[in-house]
């Protein structure tokens, strides 16, 4: 975890939150041992924010871009109804074998249909309509990921991005123009939150989150 996401104003909240079940801290230190950039891990407060939101929206298809470890992808199966469709995509296969081979031993994560390869060539072979979307992937493809994704998303469905605030380097104007990953970022924020066709909110929780909901 980038230590500007673990301040004390963050460790507070973490606190005063719910407990992180015990699956949830497996995962995390399954992350830690068995993979090499365990740092993509999404965190205890983030996590209980997208369980929180499925619970309110109760949705009937989840799509997921960017399983990694599934550590999110628990926390979106945990509070899905019985009935709820659930996918997740992950473009590197030797995570994605891990993963799956990880969380063979949770019953409730059966429901979860896992796909491996790029996303956007696995989208088009899934013929779903999510109403809940969320896209933790490559950071140089999220304009192609919300492009791809908005067309599908049903009308009222909500669509969400991690990482938007790229490590607080989208608030530098030094770095946004020479880095291109900062730069992409900034862009991406900008753009999405200029169309009204939608309605946006960036929330400063960890590294980022951007929620779109579609009109």
């Amino acid at each position: 975890m980038h230590p500007n996401w673990q301040d004390n104003l963050h460790l507070y909240c973490e606190q005063n939150s719910s407990p992180e079940p015990s699956f949830l801290k497996d995962n995390t230190s399954f992350a830690w041992l068995r993979t090499f950039n365990p740092r993509q891990l999404s965190g205890k407060l983030q996590g209980q924010l997208l369980s929180m939101l499925v619970s309110i929206k109760n949705p009937k298809t989840i799509l997921e871009i960017g399983t990694f470890t599934g550590y999110a992808t628990a926390c979106l199966t945990q509070n899905a109804s019985p009935n709820c469709e659930i996918h997740t995509i992950e473009a590197d296969a030797e995570i994605a074998f891990k993963t799956k081979s990880f969380w063979n031993n949770y019953p409730f994560m059966n429901k979860v249909q896992f796909h491996v390869g790029p996303a956007l060539e696995v989208l088009p072979t899934l013929n779903i309509q999510p109403d809940f979307i969320f896209i933790d992937a490559d950071k140089l493809n999220y304009m192609n990921y919300f492009n791809a994704c908005l067309p599908i998303l049903r009308s009222g469905g909500i669509m969400l991005f991690d990482n938007t605030l790229w490590s607080g380097k989208v608030l530098d104007a030094n770095i946004r123009t020479k880095d291109k990953d900062t730069i992409n970022m900034h862009l991406f924020n900008q753009e999405i939150a200029e169309c009204t066709s939608w309605q946006t909110v960036l929330l400063p929780i960890r590294d980022g989150l951007t929620a779109i909901v579609k009109n």
